[in-house]
């Protein structure tokens, strides 16, 4: 699959994804009596439906890409949706907890931590991918006898 076709799958998603977050912020306005957007609303709205649409392109579509194509797909959708995630809590948290500098190094761990778990996973499931096929081709061969 080209990257553009690839892209204009994730603008569409992302596209309704805004669409159905705004209307769902115009009924909760419209239930609670105010008048106005705020700027800010919008703005949480982009980053939301950014987060879900990575979230949904490195989880559940593939869109029949190659082994590695889907690989590097998992990986960047994932992170950038982690990137969006936290841009969103930094930006529009109702208070601060944390100071700039102590939430930006939680987050370089937090990062660090889930590479390396999806690293892992990504070795253990090729170790028993292999283990696996060894058990076939075993079964295969005592069959053919």
């Amino acid at each position: 699959m080209k990257i553009s076709k690839y892209l204009s799958y994730m603008l569409k998603d992302f596209l309704v994804a805004c669409g159905f977050l705004t209307v769902i912020a115009a009924i909760v306005l419209a239930l609670s009596s105010s008048g106005t957007i705020q700027a800010s609303l919008l703005g949480q709205i982009v980053l939301i439906a950014s987060a879900f649409t990575c979230f949904k392109y490195a989880l559940v579509n593939t869109h029949e890409l190659g082994r590695k194509a889907g690989i590097i797909s998992f990986y960047v959708s994932f992170l950038m949706a982690d990137v969006f995630l936290i841009l969103w809590l930094w930006f529009f948290s109702s208070r601060q907890i944390f100071d700039r500098d102590l939430l930006l190094s939680y987050t370089i761990v937090i990062l660090l931590v889930k590479g390396v778990v999806f690293t892992m996973m990504h070795i253990d499931g090729q170790n028993e991918a292999k283990q696996l096929n060894q058990k076939l081709s075993e079964y295969k061969n005592s069959e053919n006898k």
